[in-house]
This record gives structure tokens, sequence and C-alpha cells, in this order.
């Protein structure tokens, strides 16, 4: 058993309620006119932040080691066209799914979570208040909560480039509003607490109910902020018990009691339990002298210890599925997608290149551009495998990165697209496939208008948005030339290969790839905590291209060790900490004073 005190700590259990039963009749529950889930406020994010339960997707999603199966649980998915007619009221369709559009979206509120990569929550949130969410309020350094309508929520998944993950909370065990069979704001303590808790605050025919006879597929994760009491300290057990509670409610609703079925896949609803430890005074005297001195008072102490402590659970169900939101599909991630080289793991993801890139300021030069047509320019010498390239002309094109889910998506044995069918858009009471498809048309419209912009030229020879960058490695070099072609932007973004010291980046005609105001470079040259003379050289030659292409201009930098920052021997302006698996960096901004002539 894993300790309890690890942070961070991810447990998925996919568990599924297979759409295949129609409602017997007299359980109207579950097929009519049913009371909405509850959207209470959740305080309790208001009172503890979540740096602690930051969820890195890359150890929870797709692959089938990933989710842990119950035996004698079956495997059910739909493929795209089943979906298209159940959503759309197909007549012929046997288990039709209701799609009842949301009349009162306005004042339909919703209360919402999203997390980030720590560090870019601020990002973050300015992003949400852009889609039109109310009440935001960044919760620690890798969370936001927020408010507003479904439609809100579906912009948000569709539109926003740093979020992982998106979620709708339904039950708070903190609300002490809520007429609960019992009181859990006093804390939880066993898994039967949790098991009554889920079965008291969720409205299970709301939440799993299809409206037209059919059950919802459910999965379930959970995520630890803390130390949390023994019994709910294992994740796959704490998982079951939220999924018991959910199916023992929806069969004691059936005449037939028949038990749901499994599907490991691509779930209706996908639930994220996050469970937080904290300790409640018990009014007993501790001495703490007396715990060094005696082993027998160290046991005793413990156990005191452990009777203090107590659990606040948040249920969430999250508004999208297929993996982390911070994916995009131009990466090849496996040797079976293509016969380009695998993407390295600890490439740095999307969602943080975008976030970089949003905190330097890119949106903001684009949009000047498209303003008064004077251009906008990024330049990247030590380019990698071009995430940084990539994100910066998405963001230059106005491409919505739902949009590349959903192009890059590929299935082998015909299931739904799970980005073009969100789970949000199944969900009953909440939105339907109309106001997706809507949201959707507009995010394809200003994709095919941003790159006309961005690709259409100024009359000088340079077009309106131009990106170039370099690579010296030929394995990261063949990765960028593919991200580069995956995401469609070959068009504005050039890629040359070699050391940038030797890298000049004017055109062939001598004519100066940079505008003056216009000009941002950015970097994540290497920075590996075990220096070497290939990493110190790097620095140096960077730091001498910047001084040689890049006076008058902008300069960001990306650094995990400080050591190697001062071989740039420049003052920053700015500096944003962000923390990415267990590397503390910096990214960090740089002005570089034009060259002034000296008179003799």
């Amino acid at each position: 058993m894993a300790s309890p005190s690890m942070h961070r700590r991810v447990g998925i259990l996919c568990v599924v309620l297979a759409a295949t039963i129609f409602c017997p009749k007299g359980n109207a529950l579950l097929c009519g006119r049913t009371a909405p889930l509850v959207h209470r406020h959740p305080s309790s994010l208001t009172a503890a932040g979540h740096d602690d339960w930051y969820i890195d997707d890359d150890d929870v999603h797709d692959g089938d080691n990933d989710h842990l199966e119950l035996p004698g649980d079956k495997s059910n998915t739909k493929s795209d066209q089943d979906l298209r007619n159940d959503i759309g009221g197909n007549e012929q369709s046997e288990f039709p799914i209701e799609s009842t559009p949301i009349n009162n979206a306005d004042t339909d509120n919703r209360f919402y979570f999203a997390t980030c990569i720590p560090g870019l929550h601020e990002v973050l949130a300015n992003e949400l208040i852009s889609f039109g969410a109310s009440n935001v309020e960044t919760q620690g350094s890798s969370g936001v909560r927020f408010e507003g309508n479904p439609k809100v929520g579906l912009k948000t998944i569709l539109w926003c480039r740093t979020a992982h993950k998106v979620m709708e909370l339904i039950a708070s065990s903190t609300d002490g509003g809520h007429d609960y069979e019992s009181d859990y704001s006093e804390g939880i303590r066993t898994s039967n607490d949790l098991y009554q808790f889920c079965k008291s605050a969720i409205h299970c025919p709301s939440l799993l109910g299809d409206g037209s006879g059919g059950l919802l597929t459910l999965s379930v994760s959970t995520t630890y902020a803390s130390k949390v009491p023994k019994e709910l300290c294992h994740s796959h057990y704490t998982a079951l018990t939220v999924k018991n509670s959910l199916v023992d409610s929806v069969r004691e609703l059936r005449d037939d009691s028949e038990r749901p079925d499994v599907d490991v896949y691509d779930a209706d609803v996908p639930l994220v339990a996050v469970i937080r430890g904290r300790r409640i005074d018990n009014g007993r005297r501790r001495d703490w002298r007396q715990r060094e001195r005696n082993h027998h008072y160290e046991a005793n102490f413990q156990a005191e210890e452990e009777e203090s402590l107590v659990a606040d659970v948040d249920i969430y169900r999250c508004l999208h599925s297929g993996g982390s939101a911070h994916r995009r599909g131009y990466r090849k991630m496996s040797s079976e997608d293509s016969d380009d080289a695998v993407i390295h793991r600890a490439a740095m993801k999307e969602s943080l290149a975008a976030g970089l890139l949003l905190q330097a300021g890119w949106d903001k030069l684009v949009n000047a551009a498209r303003g008064d047509g004077k251009g906008a320019v990024l330049i990247d010498p030590m380019a990698g495998s071009a995430t940084l390239p990539v994100e910066a002309a998405l963001i230059a094109c106005d491409m919505a990165p739902g949009l590349s889910r959903i192009a890059s998506w590929r299935s082998s044995d015909g299931s739904r697209n799970p980005h073009r069918y969100p789970p949000a858009i199944r969900w009953k009471s909440f939105s339907d496939l109309e106001t997706w498809d809507e949201l959707l048309n507009d995010a394809k419209s200003r994709a095919m208008t941003g790159m006309k912009f961005a690709a259409s030229s100024m009359g000088n020879g340079k077009n309106n948005v131009s990106i170039y960058c370099n690579e010296k490695n030929p394995g990261a070099a063949q990765l960028a030339r593919s991200s580069i072609k995956n995401a469609g932007v070959t068009r504005i973004v050039s890629l040359s290969e070699g050391d940038c010291i030797d890298w000049n980046i004017e055109k062939d005609d001598g004519i100066s790839c940079t505008i003056p105001s216009r000009t941002i470079f950015v970097s994540n040259p290497p920075w590996g905590k075990r220096l070497s003379q290939d990493i110190d050289d790097s620095w140096v030659n960077l730091r001498e291209f910047i001084r040689r292409e890049a006076p008058g201009c902008e300069v960001w930098v990306l650094s995990g060790n400080k050591d190697l920052t001062k071989i740039l021997r420049m003052k920053k302006s700015k500096s944003l900490a962000i923390r990415t698996a267990d590397e503390e960096l910096k990214w960090l901004q740089y002005h570089v004073f034009q060259k002034r002539e000296v008179s003799v």
C-alpha cells in the first residue's frame, strides 16, 4: 500500500455503466423529468489551494494499464455514427439520447474548476475571463475556480490553451447547507462514510440518466491533496467505494435491480473525487517530549493522530475525455502513428508552451498586427521539437486547441471521437449538440480567417505573422518538421538546421527578418542538472546569438538552472516561476538594448 502522505498522487479506476438498459415502468426517476443536480458553491475550494493535487495526466491516460477493470465487467462503446444518431434524436435508434436545448442558459450558473501546470494559474484565469467566466479565483498555483453557464464550460474545453482538466463541481462534503442525511461537514473518516455521502449527496437520475430510458457511462478517478484517514488512502478502493455507491443507488431505483456493465474507455460521466485530509482538535493534550522518550507513547500518539484525521471530499465531473486537454494531436506519441521519430516523454507540454507565450504577450502582439498591419515576428534559435513555434502559430492563426484534437483523433476500432462528442454534451440538463456545433462552426470560421491573415503578405516581402525557428540536433529537427506539418502551419513557420551561433536570420535578399518593436525571441535551451561542456557551450552560443540578432527586442528564456542563466550575462526584467514534474523553472524576460554607434 502506498504511503498516504505522498503528494500529487493520482489513482484512477475507470468504471462504466453501459447504455443498454431501458428504464422499467414505474421508475420515472430514471427516464422522466427529474430534479436537476444541485450545483453548490465550492466553499471548500475557497479555503484551500490545490497545489498538491496537480494532475499530471501523462501518468493516467490512454494506456490499458492505466485502467483497472473489475471482474465480470464488459466493454461497450458507440461509434461516431451511432452517437450522431442518438444525439440527433434518430427515431430508429434503440437508445436515443435526449437533446434538450438550454432555454435559461444565461441564468443556469455552474461552478467549475480547471487545473493547469503550477505557475500558469494567472494565465489560465485570464483565459477563462475572456470566455465569459465570472467570479474567477485562483486556487494555489495550479488551479482556478470559476462560474458560468454551460456554454462557458463548452467554450473552455474548446478554446482553453493552458488547462489540463475542466470539471464541474457536483457535490462537496463541506457544503453544510445541503440536505444530507448526515452532517459531513465535520469530515469523512471511513469508506462507509464516503459511501453514504455519495449516496445522499449525488442525485443519480440527473447524473446518470440520459432522459430516454438509458444510462450514461461512468468513470471514477481519485486525487489526494494531503494525508487522509487510513481507510481512504488507497486510490483504487476509494474510487471503488464511490462507484459502488452510485451503482447501488441506480440498482435500488430499478425494478429488476440489474447491475450495469463496465466500459473502461470513453466514459459519458468522468468523475474526479478530490480527497483532502485535515486534522480536528480532539481536546487531548500532547506531550511531545514524552513522545520522544517513550516508544509506547509513540504508538498511542500515532493512534490519536489517526483519530484526529478526517477528510473533505469534493466530487467533480469532467467536461472532456480522451486524455488531458494539454494535448493538441500534432505530436507523434507512439511508433504506430507514422514513420517519424517519437516525441520524447520529457518534451515540453503544449499547454506549457502556450502559457509561456501568453505570458510573453505573443497574443497581444498578433492582435496589434491585426489592427495596424505592421506584422508580428517570433524567433526561436533552439526550437527542439518546435513546441513553442507551433503553439505560437496556432495562437496567431486563432486555431482552437479543441479543433486540433478533433482533427487528429484516430481510432482503430471505430469508436467515437471523444473530442468531437465530449462528455458534456451527453449529459442531461447541461447542453446539446446544436450548441456545441455552433461553437465548432464559429471556431472553424475563425481558424480559416486567422490562417488567411497570418499567411498574407504585408507588401514588403514579409507575412503578417512570421515564425522562424532553428534546431541543431537532427532528431529533434525531424520531430519539429513533423509537428509543423501535422499542425498545418508550414505557411508561417520556417525551420533551419544548425547551431544558432551560425544562424543568420536575414532573408536571401539581405532584409532582416526582425521588425523593430514587433519581434519576440523565445528559447528553451538545455538546462540539465548535470552540467556538461556541451550545455555550457549551448548557452554561450545562445548569448552570442542574442547579442548579434536581438538588439532592441524582447527575449524570453526558460531555465531550470540559475548557474546556466548567469552565462547570458543579462539582467532579467521579469520572472515567472513554473513547476513541472520535479523541476522548478523560471520563465525569464530580458530586454536587449539597441546598439549605439560610437563617434570618434
